[in-house]
């Protein structure tokens, strides 16, 4: 399996606050994706820092339920207040069985896991935003739409611990697994941007055989 990373940095953007980290353990690979919001003070730092977290949860932890990484992500999360209490972030995070290829799956917040097919991309996950909540009634201009499309009804923040969904999927002899940014899959993916337009910071870790 090898991992294949492209990052760019938006033209709205001061600096580029997408991270990500790959490591094999044994039998398993693990990756994390981590999109850092620009509008806190050190966002790019948070980010950096939670990917090589959740490579350490995800290394520590001896089985991958939801309770036992829960856990250990809520030690980690412990320690942000004291350098990240202003910032936020959204994440995605695998972990693949190289020989069963029996796939685990986190997300928190509009970071997105996917498979490359090959005329489309099919998503696993849905991303944490309020365009997504249940029972709101339809926007009434396409500004109100995008607003819920940007506000993230889960994040990774400082002042509250939130627990990222998980599944379980097998993954096929030959797919390719996708970790992508919103900067990535909604703007250049679903909007169409031209890569070389694009406003938000624009990531994907691409897992293939």
């Amino acid at each position: 399996m090898r991992a294949h990373w492209f990052s760019q940095q938006g033209l709205e953007r001061t600096r580029n606050s997408d991270a990500a980290a790959v490591r094999q353990l044994g039998k398993h690979l693990l990756a994390a994706l981590v999109d850092g919001a620009e509008k806190g003070p050190r966002g790019a730092e948070l980010a950096r820092h939670w990917a090589e977290a959740l490579m350490q949860a995800l290394t520590e932890v001896s089985t991958r339920s939801q309770a036992t990484v829960d856990a250990c992500l809520r030690q980690a999360h412990a320690q942000l207040r004291h350098d990240f209490l202003s910032d936020i972030a959204s994440y995605c995070m695998v972990s693949l069985d190289l020989d069963t290829l029996a796939t685990h799956v986190w997300h928190c917040g509009d970071c997105r896991v996917g498979l490359q097919l090959p005329t489309e991309t099919r998503w696993l996950t849905m991303p944490h935003i309020l365009a997504h909540q249940p029972g709101l009634p339809s926007a009434r201009s396409p500004e109100k739409q995008e607003r819920r499309e940007q506000q993230l009804t889960r994040s990774l923040n400082a002042r509250r611990f939130c627990p990222p969904e998980h599944q379980v999927f097998p993954l096929q002899q030959g797919q390719t697994l996708l970790l992508s940014t919103d900067g990535y899959w909604q703007e250049h993916l679903e909007a169409g941007t031209p890569r070389r337009c694009l406003q938000d910071d624009a990531s994907l870790l691409t897992l293939r055989d």
